[in-house]
């Protein structure tokens, strides 16, 4: 599932926001809001060292390298944070099929980060009790409904 244009959130989380023309760093990402149905990431959610959390739109990033995510400039930053679902509601989230049996809980979400500005969650990765821990396509996801993420019934029976 993995390849350079998609990257594990947990390899995104604490990255420095870097603005190349100041010579340096804004903030550090602390999470991402994203659009429920869409897998659309809206923005990241950047602590800064003084004023604290800001929300950075995709559409206002320029790059995202292995150590930093790089911006024009510190106008990207918006104070108001979206009322959207962060990462932090998707990890540890109980994962069930349609039928509603019980497959095991999100412990990473992958994110396609080609463009930047299109950035989307992927995918995420399953870990039940005691069994191999899989990644399952964001288009295999039917919802978030009542706190745990619905997959499609034929993609459950292939992890049985």
């Amino acid at each position: 599932m993995q390849n350079n244009m998609s990257r594990n959130w947990s390899d995104l989380r604490n990255l420095v926001v870097y603005i190349p023309k100041l010579g340096k760093s804004v903030g550090s990402v602390v999470d991402f809001f994203f659009k429920e149905g869409t897998n659309a990431v809206y923005a990241l959610r950047v602590h800064t060292h003084v004023n604290g959390d800001y929300a950075l739109p995709v559409r206002g990033i320029k790059a995202i390298e292995l150590d930093k995510v790089i911006i024009e400039n510190e106008n990207m930053l918006i104070k108001a944070l979206p009322p959207l679902p962060q990462s932090q509601d998707l990890i540890g989230q109980p994962v069930f099929s349609e039928k509603d049996e019980e497959l095991g809980t999100i412990s990473e979400v992958v994110l396609a980060l080609n463009p930047p500005a299109a950035m989307r969650l992927s995918g995420i990765t399953l870990a039940s009790n005691g069994h191999k821990a899989y990644t399952i396509s964001a288009d295999s996801i039917s919802g978030f409904v009542d706190g745990k993420a619905v997959i499609e019934n034929h993609i459950a029976r292939k992890l049985s």
